[in-house]
């Protein structure tokens, strides 16, 4: 993939002038929006999630490599959208000479930016505030080989999100999309006793920002619901734009959506629009799939960082309620220090731009 002919031409791809985009703008009710550069969340942010493994990245590189014709003379580009703090972007350099990595909030990119300038890669990257469903406004078509949108493909508006990532794509290009959902116990003890405190306690910090949303907000949020829910199985691939399509999932039959039914008031609607005609399923329960091991206190961490703001909230005393449930964990896991073992449900959406 990476080719060094390419090496000078590491911010060839630039936006298109003339056609700024607002970040603001693609803000689709996109509730998990930092707004400030706080160090210290960012570094329990990355702590607390989920980290993708080598073997991950490497079907994902198999399944490009296996697309892509490397003689060709289209350039290889990688695009992650939706970068975040910018771990898939920093995976990226190390495979294509010319990344690019989008995010609809300038903080992620700020983050993203700082981080992989302690690596040495912040100049390796071009960097784009736009929301994901306006980068045909700043990319010309076939500008990328391979889109990742890990983690926010159902907080997009995903009809428009899949229309501009057919766009961004060059023919025989790969789309890879991912998503995990809430962490799971995966002992057989510790997941009869302990799962279901954790699903209260994530039903009862998610419950006040969804029920007291606003109609913006709610809708997203239900919109997200859904779609996890679906395990993105609702995430329509057209054959008519997409070919050799798979899903791969680990752990499908544990709960995607990281609040339950209880924190909603708005019914969840799991669908499906796969074709099995053109679509390949592959479905694994693998409780050693991208395994943890955590006490209560690294619990916690998980749940306090999924809300930017909830530090803010917490110091006002609003989820004081949520305390005595930290507290039957704790019990429920044998301790304060005693640790245990966690796994996720894991949905990977590989396709081919035809």
């Amino acid at each position: 993939m990476r080719d060094s002919s390419l090496a000078a031409q590491a911010h060839l791809i630039i936006p298109l002038a003339g056609k700024p985009s607002n970040p603001q703008d693609a803000d689709h009710g996109n509730f998990f929006k930092a707004s400030t550069y706080d160090e210290a969340y960012w570094d329990d942010y990355m702590a607390a999630r989920a980290k993708y493994s080598s073997d991950f990245y490497d079907r994902i590189f198999t399944y490009y490599n296996a697309h892509h014709d490397a003689s060709s003379q289209t350039q290889a580009v990688a695009h992650d959208i939706g970068t975040g703090p910018g771990q898939v972007a920093a995976e990226l350099c190390a495979h294509f000479n010319t990344v690019i990595a989008s995010d609809t909030n300038s903080t992620h990119l700020a983050v993203a930016a700082a981080r992989l300038a302690r690596a040495g890669l912040k100049d390796r990257v071009t960097w784009t505030p736009s929301g994901a469903e306006d980068l045909a406004n700043q990319y010309p078509p076939a500008s990328a080989s391979l889109l990742t949108v890990a983690e926010c493909l159902p907080l997009l508006d995903v009809p428009r999100a899949m229309t501009t990532f057919a766009h961004l794509l060059q023919p025989e290009g790969t789309l890879a999309v991912w998503f995990y959902g809430r962490p799971a116990f995966s002992e057989p003890e510790f997941a009869a006793t302990c799962q279901p405190i954790l699903n209260e306690i994530l039903d009862l910090t998610f419950e006040k920002a969804i029920k007291g949303s606003s109609p913006v907000h709610k809708a997203a949020w239900k919109s997200a619901a859904d779609t996890l829910e679906s395990f993105l199985d609702d995430v329509h691939l057209s054959p008519d734009v997409w070919r050799d399509i798979y899903r791969y999932k680990w752990n499908p039959h544990l709960p995607m959506p990281v609040s339950g039914p209880n924190a909603c008031d708005y019914p969840i609607e799991p669908s499906s629009n796969i074709d099995p005609q053109t679509e390949k399923v592959i479905e694994q329960d693998d409780p050693q799939f991208w395994a943890e091991s955590w006490d209560v206190d690294e619990v916690r961490r998980f749940v306090e960082c999924l809300i930017p703001i909830f530090a803010e909230k917490k110091a006002k005393g609003e989820y004081e309620h949520v305390e005595p449930k930290y507290l039957a964990l704790e019990r429920a896991m044998g301790g304060k220090e005693a640790k245990r073992a966690f796994t996720w449900p894991v949905v990977l959406i590989l396709a081919t731009r035809k």
